[in-house]
């Protein structure tokens, strides 16, 4: 064989030699070959150092696209991560939801119980206290309002007035001592029914219980805190620039106290008292009107009779 035709067959060999893909007979011929033959030699490291640049380009290639997947993975695990930590908080802010809500609501429906139980009494004096301040006016003005209620007859004090009535009756009599007259009023409807100081006094109670929906009670807040000496729930509604608050006792869940103000306008404050079984048949008797002591007051007979619409709205029975 010649040495050009040995050459052609090296050359040949050269790719498959250099990766190691020949058999041990050709692997040395071409190694013989190579050693007496420069050109060969020459081609043969040009060869090599081809297959070695690819391969060192492949295994960067490799290399590069094992650390994007690790990137990735990296990412993936850290979005999940993330997303199990804001499912977590979720799941935390749901729960703390949850309790505040079970708060609320058992401190309101605990209250709302004792109003329907104080509903039921026989024998009870109630008083309100009521004290406003206008800010803008610098004016503080205050008002008392006594109830006293035994076996349905009431008689209801407040400032110059004084207001006789009875359960599920159609008259009403009111004194007004300052301009010394008596009013005896009769209407075609039943206006009084028995508890109802309380509805008016522990209206906002009664509207959370029966009106505030389920998810709303979420915007009142609940703190703890003492009013003369008694621990109390007090119920928030609103921000410190326009809020109402109720103070409600944690022993008896009777409402003690009812704050509503407006920065820098007013601020009205309701303060209760609540004493059992101490009102007297005396206390409650209408007839003193007809003593010695009124001799002197104007007295009228009115007649109010109320529209359809109006019974509608109110629900007044005939």
């Amino acid at each position: 064989m010649n040495k050009n035709d040995e050459c052609d067959i090296v050359k040949d060999l050269a790719v498959p030699y250099a990766e190691n893909l020949i058999n041990n007979k050709s692997k040395l011929f071409v190694e013989e070959h190579l050693k007496t033959c420069d050109n060969c030699k020459t081609y043969y490291q040009d060869i090599n150092s081809n297959i070695l640049n690819e391969t060192q380009t492949e295994k960067r290639k490799e290399k590069s696209e094992l650390d994007f997947l690790k990137k990735i993975r990296k990412t993936m695990n850290i979005l999940k991560m993330a997303l199990i930590g804001i499912l977590i908080i979720i799941c935390i802010i749901i729960l703390i939801l949850f309790i505040k809500y079970q708060i609320v609501n058992r401190i309101i429906n605990n209250a709302y119980s004792k109003i329907e139980y104080l509903k039921t009494l026989n024998n009870y004096n109630l008083t309100d206290k009521m004290i406003e301040i206008k800010y803008e006016k610098n004016d503080t003005y205050e008002i008392t309002s006594n109830y006293y209620y035994k076996n349905g007859k009431y008689k209801n004090e407040y400032g110059n007035t004084v207001h006789y009535f009875e359960d599920n009756s159609y008259n009403d009599i009111y004194v007004y001592n300052d301009i010394k007259q008596i009013d005896y009023c009769t209407q075609d409807f039943i206006k009084h029914k028995k508890g109802e100081p309380f509805d008016g006094t522990f209206n906002d109670i009664i509207s959370y219980k029966t009106e505030l929906l389920g998810i709303f009670k979420l915007l009142l807040s609940v703190r703890i805190d003492n009013f003369n000496g008694i621990d109390c729930y007090v119920i928030k509604y609103g921000n410190d620039n326009s809020y109402r608050e109720i103070w409600i006792d944690k022993e008896t869940n009777i409402v003690l106290r009812t704050i509503e103000e407006v920065q820098s306008s007013f601020r009205r404050e309701h303060r209760f008292t609540l004493i059992e079984n101490e009102v007297t048949d005396e206390d409650v008797d209408s007839s003193i009107l007809e003593s010695e002591q009124y001799k002197d007051y104007i007295k009228k007979d009115i007649i109010f009779n109320a529209t359809k619409e109006m019974k509608d709205i109110y629900t007044l029975e005939n």
